[in-house]
This record gives structure tokens, sequence and C-alpha cells, in this order.
């Protein structure tokens, strides 16, 4: 199967097994972040969209500078956030697990990644795509206003958490410049 055109050039689609698999991706879908606010009919309709995709250990996920075009949310297993350094040696940046989101600002924007994801053992992952996205926001606005207003509340608690580390980084600098050049 080839990939569809509103997704990374890894990802396939894979459309959703019946039954059993689906009430359990509901309630998985249910207690991620971007949409707990979701009643159980709305949790469907994303379910009908949503890609899934399994990947083996050391299988790359995503490609670094590849343009980006949705978000990704762990299943199981997890993965590596993987940065090439000049030397092209990869250097691993981070660790995701099960129910961990990546890639939240590729919903919006489409400029390249900086980083590879690669899976670090089996695992599973869900793809939610931007075109899926606004092909929603078209045929249930009010569905697609709660994922972006929910998603711009994740993206304020992360934009928080880099300000503050960057007050902290601040503050440890100038206590580093002032022990080495103390006031006259």
């Amino acid at each position: 199967m080839s990939a569809s055109q509103g997704e990374d050039p890894e990802w396939y689609v894979n459309t959703g097994d019946a039954g059993e698999e689906s009430a359990v991706l509901l309630e998985v879908l249910g207690k991620l972040p971007i949409f707990e606010t979701l009643t159980w009919s709305e949790l469907e309709k994303i379910e009908r969209i949503v890609h899934r995709r399994y990947f083996a250990p050391g299988e790359m996920v995503i490609r670094a500078w590849t343009p980006r075009s949705g978000l990704f949310v762990v299943l199981s297993g997890s993965v590596n956030v993987v940065r090439h350094l000049a030397d092209g040696k990869p250097h691993v940046l981070g660790h995701l697990g099960q129910g961990e989101l990546l890639g939240e600002f590729a919903i919006l924007d489409d400029s390249p990644r900086s980083t590879s994801i690669v899976a670090s053992e089996h695992c599973e992952l869900i793809g939610f795509f931007r075109p899926d996205l606004m092909d929603l926001i078209q045929t249930d606005p009010r569905l697609g206003f709660k994922i972006l207003y929910r998603l711009s509340q994740i993206l304020g608690k992360h934009l928080d958490l880099v300000v503050e580390g960057l007050r902290r980084l601040r503050k440890t600098l100038q206590g580093s410049a002032l022990a080495v050049n103390p006031p006259a």
C-alpha cells in the first residue's frame, strides 16, 4: 500500500481493526491529553481517521528534515528522539513511552522536523495528520475546535516549561558571571 497524501513518507495507511481492538483504541484515545475532553461519539470519529503502524526495534519512525504533517502518540513500546551530530553519529536526546505525544507543532506547521524518531523496541504508534484535521474542521467544526483548543492548552504548558527553564538558566549564568567577575 502506498503512503497517502496526508502522511509522512514513512507511514502507510492502516485504517482500523474491527471489534475489540477498536474498543481498546477508543479507550486509549480518550485517555490522551489531546482527546481527553471528547465525548465517546467524537472519539469514534477520531478513531476512524487516525493511522496505526507497528515498528521493529531500530526502525525509523520519522526522518529528520522531512516536512512535518502530523502528530504521533506512542500506543505501545517506546521510541528514541535522535539528532545526528556534525560527524554523522546519532545522539539520543530523549526517550518517549506509552501514551506520550510527539510532534504537536506539526499539526499546525509543516516546517521540516529537526530530529528523527527511532523505535527503541517493538512499538505501535498512532498518527493524526493535518489534512485529516483540516477535513474534520470542515465537516465537524465543533469537534475540530475542541481538538485545536486542547492542543493550544498542551502547547501553552510546554511553552511555560521552556520559559521557566530559560529563566533558571539565565539566573545560573548570571550567578556564574558574578562569581567570575565580582562587582568592585
